[in-house]
């Protein structure tokens, strides 16, 4: 795993005089002063932090490139004087990925706003600043849709950093089967396309699939092309309401096990803590109990085939203890239904009137269908013996579910993070993974030996070495070895 011991302290003086260097070449570049940060108090504030309970840390500066090109210059300039570069997009992440913890520069990729449409082979290529929200926006006006659905809009180079997927995973899949090709900036400044553009290719490694998933660390996602999918123009859903948890989880597992309706667009989950604490939030009146919401879409007007495929699950949900199954009609209530599963996380850090306003320890596993309901019933029922709140939202069909563990003081920090730690353990035990759509960062970075073992991660850093010796790109996350090296040498 690398020899640490040999790893040497670079003096204060030395390194400073570097950021000088490094600062003096990019404010020549004359990107402007909105382009070219270097207030603190600016840089504290929206540089220092994502969306995660993870610490601050201020950078050096921040630079916002408006084309790859300039992307390149810009990392050119710090590879030269060997400068950490932190690549950042919306800072929605939740496992402190884009914390700029060995300061330097953080690259902001917001002015990235590529917005290139191929209908005839239904994909398009977009800038890394682009939000999915907008991109969909745009997509629809051609008659097209992209696939995968966060809930909290990021940017799609941030989705292409961790790979987010969200809630329509199900029929479209997660960013990674979503992505065609991209331009990519190297830790040397090199801009490179990892592919062509066309159905199938055995020209080479797949490098498209090498920078999906790696965070920043092995360079900077510039432009993404995405396929696209026809729309679909009719919907409807479900509200399907459970005595259990597990009976909810099973229902859901047994209808994987079967015949999924073709129509079928989401199916996700919420325990009765969830549907408590977003009734509480978004004023609806579900009722609180674990539940099962769906959405199907079809091109049918007169919806026949959506209606029929509800009523292909709902007897096998009838079987597996469902209590009440309501059809949703597309309207307000299926709007509304839907509206609270996306605000579960506003809805944790309002769920106790009497803390006030709370903090949310939020974190996310993937297992085996198999696995399902055994994990997500071991999960409350460990959050019930240390009487913490437990809240899941959960993108059950996928075997990936969200906890949400409100806190307030120091003392429910510590035991919040205690009780993720055991659902990251649990869940990898049970053949799992540390993180379905959230990714490593820095939160979960040490369960990765446990999940991997030695020889996969050893491949993994010599990746890394391979393709950023000096160590720059985003340093201190992702990696077991460059935590180690990352407080030697950052600290």
């Amino acid at each position: 795993m690398g020899d640490v011991k040999e790893f040497e302290v670079e003096p204060f003086a030395a390194r400073q005089a570097r950021y000088k260097a490094a600062l003096t070449e990019i404010a020549a570049l004359n990107l402007g002063p909105k382009n070219f940060i270097t207030d603190a108090a600016t840089l504290r504030k929206w540089y220092s932090r994502d969306k995660s309970s993870h610490a601050r840390a201020v950078p050096v500066a921040a630079v916002r490139p408006d084309t790859t090109e300039k992307v390149a210059t810009v990392v050119k300039i710090c590879a030269k004087h060997k400068v950490p570069m932190t690549p950042r997009g919306a800072g929605t992440g939740i496992e402190g990925g884009c914390i700029p913890y060995a300061g330097g520069i953080v690259i902001d990729t917001e002015l990235l706003k590529r917005l290139e449409f191929d209908l005839e082979n239904a994909c398009v290529w977009v800038g890394a600043g682009v939000r999915k929200a907008a991109l969909n926006k745009a997509a629809a006006k051609h008659g097209f849709l992209f696939g995968p659905d966060p809930s909290s809009d990021p940017f799609v180079g941030g989705m292409v950093a961790c790979s987010g997927s969200g809630m329509c995973t199900l029929r479209y899949g997660t960013t990674r089967e979503n992505v065609l090709s991209l331009r990519v900036v190297t830790p040397a400044g090199d801009v490179l396309q990892t592919r062509q553009v066309v159905r199938k290719s055995s020209a080479g490694l797949e490098l498209t699939q090498l920078y999906i998933g790696s965070e920043g660390t092995l360079g900077v996602v510039c432009e993404v092309c995405f396929r696209l999918f026809p729309i679909q123009k009719y919907n409807a859903g479900a509200v399907c309401v459970f005595d259990s948890t597990t009976s909810a989880v099973k229902a859901v597992v047994a209808m994987k096990e079967g015949d999924v309706p073709h129509t079928l667009l989401r199916c996700e989950m919420m325990n009765k803590e969830g549907v408590t604490a977003a009734n509480s939030f978004s004023g609806t009146h579900l009722p609180e109990a674990p539940m099962v919401l769906l959405e199907f879409v079809s091109n049918d007007r007169r919806r026949r085939d959506l209606y029929n495929d509800f009523k292909k699950v709902s007897a096998v949900f009838k079987k597996h203890g469902a209590r009440e199954l309501r059809y949703l009609k597309d309207g307000k209530a299926l709007d509304s239904a839907w509206e609270s599963r996306r605000n579960c996380l506003f809805s944790a850090m309002h769920s106790d009137k009497a803390k006030g306003l709370q903090h949310v320890i939020t974190t996310d596993v993937c297992v085996p269908i198999s696995r399902l309901a055994e994990c997500v019933t071991a999960t409350e029922e460990d959050f019930k013996k240390e009487k913490v709140p437990c809240l899941i939202c959960a993108h059950i069909s996928d075997g990936n579910f969200h906890a949400l563990i409100p806190y307030k003081s120091a003392e429910d920090f510590k035991r919040g993070r205690a009780l993720e730690s055991r659902i990251v353990t649990r869940a990898v035990q049970m053949g799992g993974t540390v993180s379905g759509e959230h990714g490593v960062g820095v939160g979960k970075v040490h369960h990765l030996v446990h999940e991997h073992g030695k020889a996969h991660i050893e491949v993994q850093e010599r990746i890394k070495k391979a393709l950023d010796p000096d160590n720059i790109m985003n340093p201190g996350c992702f990696y077991p070895i460059q935590q180690v090296l990352f407080r030697t040498a950052h600290l």
